[in-house]
């Protein structure tokens, strides 16, 4: 079940990857940012080599945080979920997994088959439910009617001010990246910039025991 539209009570989040480097927490930390989701992988074999540092720099200075991997659904899906999940280790403690789906492309049959396979492999590996992140765009294409989608949180991919539009299957969306150009002392290059549908205490319900 997705989020009830709470707008008075967003939380902001940031994501990164290798392309920000280490980051410097001390710029920032405890000045709004509550939780970052990491890279951790993409396709069968590319790991991010700041995952682990970064993931440790946050959790020790008191963010909730979170994995994602780039999904390549022309690519054997089960074997990345194994990648991703061996890469990650222990998500105990962390926000649920997060898969993305915004870039690469396949027939609509194999993506959502491919995509599902994917998902239910790390819900049944963590506990949780993974979260979707994917653009309004890629989604309609592709996507459109996998109607089984509702059962899991929905990250929109809709840089602007404007709040997204509704995307079926999902009533609203959980949570929303409105930037990816953002410019934040002590993380090199541009980084996402994203708020969660909820209040701190919702947030903190998410992380896997």
């Amino acid at each position: 079940m997705v989020a009830d539209f709470k707008f008075n009570k967003m939380i902001t989040g940031i994501d990164i990857s290798d392309k920000n480097g280490l980051f410097d927490l001390d710029h920032w930390v405890g000045k709004g940012i509550r939780f970052a989701y990491i890279k951790a992988t993409e396709a069968l074999d590319s790991a991010d080599r700041c995952f682990s540092d970064n993931r440790s720099r946050a959790q020790k200075n008191g963010l909730l945080t979170g994995a994602y991997h780039w999904l390549h659904p022309r690519l054997h899906v089960e074997q990345q979920a194994r990648f991703f999940m061996e890469t990650v280790s222990d998500f105990a403690g962390m926000l649920p997994p997060v898969v993305c789906l915004t870039t690469h492309r396949a027939p609509m049959e194999q993506i959502e088959r491919n995509v599902k396979t994917f998902i239910e492999v790390l819900r049944k590996h963590t506990g949780s439910k993974p979260v979707i992140f994917t653009s309004i765009d890629y989604w309609q294409k592709y996507l459109s009617h996998a109607g089984w989608a509702s059962e899991y949180p929905l990250w929109v991919d809709f840089p602007g001010g404007n709040f997204p539009p509704q995307l079926y299957p999902w009533a609203g969306w959980t949570f929303w990246q409105y930037s990816y150009q953002a410019n934040l002392p002590g993380i090199l290059s541009e980084v996402g910039i994203n708020y969660f549908n909820g209040n701190d205490e919702e947030l903190i319900n998410m992380v896997i025991q």
